[in-house]
């Protein structure tokens, strides 16, 4: 009886732990913009620059598909990976350890 119990219990957690890495994978993976035409798209210091007066430290930002991929530090303090919208410059998606902290409607 016990082992049977602590065999459901572990089937149970790994099956949590695949759904938790799955959404993670899914949330990165399903980032897009539909920005248009790089053309259109606003320059990424300009994007920069408004995060920065935003009080955003940035570590590293290039283009990332049809979005705006920065990694840095939100005015909260949390080191994130972030995607904005090229031509908008709105945020997209927020991430920390592959947790979502915020996600555009």
């Amino acid at each position: 009886m016990k082992a049977s119990l602590s065999l459901r219990l572990a089937a149970a957690l790994m099956g949590a732990g695949l759904a938790c890495a799955s959404g993670t994978a899914l949330a990165h993976g399903n980032v897009t913009c539909n920005a248009g035409p790089k053309e259109n798209w606003k320059s990424l210091d300009t994007l920069k620059a408004k995060m920065t007066a935003e009080g955003w430290k940035i570590t590293k930002a290039h283009p990332n598909k049809d979005c705006y991929e920065v990694y840095g530090i939100t005015p909260e303090g949390d080191k994130v990976e972030s995607f904005w919208h090229p031509v908008t410059l709105e945020k997209r998606l927020v991430l920390r350890r592959g947790q979502v902290l915020y996600k555009a409607p």
